[in-house]
């Protein structure tokens, strides 16, 4: 009995021995499951993410705890309709998906205040279900987005989308605000997305139209990493409340940006025309390459920017109502003051190329400029370059190869255009400028060299010259240290033309040209040369090379600033030194 009892004893402990190695074992596995349960994502630890499969097993998206998956567009039409789905909701988009007859997520009374990242995923967006149009004013994927506060952005990122939108709206209550990724965005941000394809809308009411959002307004609120090919046909009309009855704003990107809202790197090589000739209504239309621009209007409140940004594809507005606004980057930027850079709505380091164009257009007076048709009550443009063809074929036209039109009532609000350049040609029809076509009262222009064609098809009763157009800033200092670098100027008739400025009552110091340039006109040209008059001072020959100055001729006679600013360019011509 003693041996049988040993010998259980000694099976027991052995048993008991493997039984504790089993139990370190299944400990250690459970360890491990835990921590392969968690994702490291920056510094944090996400716990309990879901792993969704996709096609490629390498292309695993990692759904964190709490978001929910966007598999499919009926999944994607539950956002805000079913309870599982709330709009306030953070979602992940894990397959491409296409969209027809879409109504749009979020609206004025119940707006999308939730995340939407779409994983590097793409949206085909080929309809919009308008259903009835004075319910459906914002047009999009998303309707209307806007966050719960400055800490608590709503936001949509990380995708592309595909548009085959064609449109026509029958409303006659409302307007529209429509672009691919929201109609109308606030306190949100729209990140790192990519559109491709056509966008065309028709709607006898006023419209907002951007490739990626029609209208975005408020502090904070950021359009940004956004890359375009999307060609945009928009055909707007007039009046109703879009939220506000107005302008119709065409942008590439965005169409409207208001109180203090911001565009940061984004860049349209789509094309965009807002032609309002062939709407039954009469509107007036800004278009823009990247934006059709601020809100308008007569007083100096800041708005919003645009920064580091550019248009490579073509512009063209038309209407007909009384302004027709078009610029490579923005139709018109409004307010600021000089004493505050951040308090001023501003273009920087922003570039544009291709045509920006009007023609056609029978708007009583046209503003047109390669990179802002207007820019007006304290409004900026720095650091910026235009490289093409304007071109404004109507009469009344104010056609600049930066700005059409620089105006400003009283400081500290002057408009201003600093450390600018640009090259291509400009074809107005009574005015052009290299620089700016109209320069107004109270601005100023520094810094500043044209290589552009100037020429005027008709005369030069409105001011032609290489640097400015008309010129009657009196400001101390107005047009200073600009240099007009103009293969030719010349003008269909009159006496308006001159090399730097036309010679009005504005005040010019420290200009130059060079000495080979002479401007033409069937009318009379008369020499006016020196530092302050509107011919400039002839460059001298000790700083070309060639028929190009130096950088000793900018820094030592301009007094550019070459540390911070400028650079040389292998073509022997200044460049900005944010440039390639």
């Amino acid at each position: 009995m003693k041996s049988l009892r040993k010998s259980f004893t000694q099976k027991r402990t052995k048993n008991s021995q493997r039984t504790n190695w089993f139990a370190i074992l299944a400990f250690i596995l459970a360890l491990g499951a835990m921590f392969a349960s968690c994702e490291l994502q920056g510094d944090n630890l996400i716990d309990n993410p879901i792993r969704i499969p996709v096609d490629n097993p390498t292309d695993d998206i990692i759904i964190p705890d709490g978001s929910i998956s966007i598999s499919s567009s009926v999944e994607m039409a539950k956002i805000g309709i079913d309870e599982d789905y709330p709009l306030n909701g953070a979602y992940h988009l894990t397959q491409n998906i296409t969209l027809s007859n879409w109504t749009p997520i979020g609206n004025g009374t119940s707006p999308f205040t939730g995340k939407f990242d779409g994983n590097g995923k793409t949206i085909s967006l080929n309809s919009i279900n308008l259903g009835d149009n004075s319910a459906n004013t914002f047009l999009g994927i998303f309707g209307y987005v806007k966050g719960a506060s400055d800490s608590n952005k709503a936001e949509i990122k990380n995708m592309s989308i595909s548009s085959a939108l064609d449109a026509t709206s029958t409303s006659t209550a409302n307007g529209h605000s429509i672009g691919l990724a929201a109609g109308y965005l606030e306190t949100a941000v729209i990140d790192k997305i990519t559109l491709s394809g056509n966008l065309k809308f028709y709607s006898e009411r006023t419209v907002f139209a951007g490739g990626a959002a029609g209208y975005i307004t408020g502090s904070g609120t950021l359009v940004k990493n956004v890359n375009s090919t999307l060609n945009m046909t928009i055909n707007p009309g007039s009046g109703g409340t879009a939220p506000v009855s107005g302008y119709d704003y065409i942008g590439g990107i965005v169409g409207r940006f208001n109180n203090g809202a911001g565009i940061e790197n984004c860049h349209n090589k789509g094309n965009v025309i807002a032609d309002n000739m062939n709407n039954t209504a009469s509107g007036q239309v800004f278009a823009g390459g990247v934006t059709g621009g601020s809100t308008y209007a007569m007083n100096a409140t800041y708005h919003g920017y645009v920064i580091d940004s550019s248009s490579t594809g073509n512009v063209t507005g038309k209407c007909k109502g009384m302004w027709t606004f078009a610029g490579g980057i923005a139709a018109t930027i409004v307010g600021g003051t000089v004493n505050d850079k951040n308090a001023t709505t501003r273009i920087e380091r922003c570039f544009a190329t291709g045509t920006v164009s009007v023609e056609g257009t029978n708007s009583g007076n046209p503003y047109i400029g390669g990179i802002v048709g207007y820019n007006y009550f304290g409004a900026l443009v720095s650091q910026s370059y235009f490289n093409g063809t304007v071109i404004a074929a109507k009469s009344g036209d104010y056609t600049g190869g930066i700005a059409g039109y620089n105006s400003q009532t009283a400081a500290p609000g002057n408009s201003r255009i600093e450390d600018c350049w640009s090259a291509g040609t400009i074809k107005g029809f009574n005015n052009a400028g290299g620089i700016v076509g109209q320069n107004q009262v109270n601005t100023f222009v520094r810094r500043c060299y044209s290589t552009m064609i100037v020429q005027t098809t008709n005369n030069s009763n409105s001011g032609v010259g290489g640097i400015t157009g008309l010129h009657s800033s009196t400001n101390a200092d107005a047009v200073t240290s600009c240099v007009a670098l103009n293969p030719s100027i010349t003008a269909g008739g009159g006496n308006n033309v001159q090399r730097v400025t036309q010679n009005g009552t504005g005040v010019r110091s420290n200009n130059y040209a060079l000495a080979s340039l002479v401007p033409t006109t069937s009318g009379t040209y008369t020499e006016r040369k020196g530092l302050t008059e509107s011919d400039g001072a002839d460059i001298p020959s000790n700083y070309l090379s060639g028929n190009k100055p130096t950088q000793t001729f900018y820094q030592s006679v301009l007094n550019w600033d070459f540390a911070n600013v400028w650079k040389m360019g292998s073509n022997g011509y200044p460049k900005l030194k944010w440039q390639n």
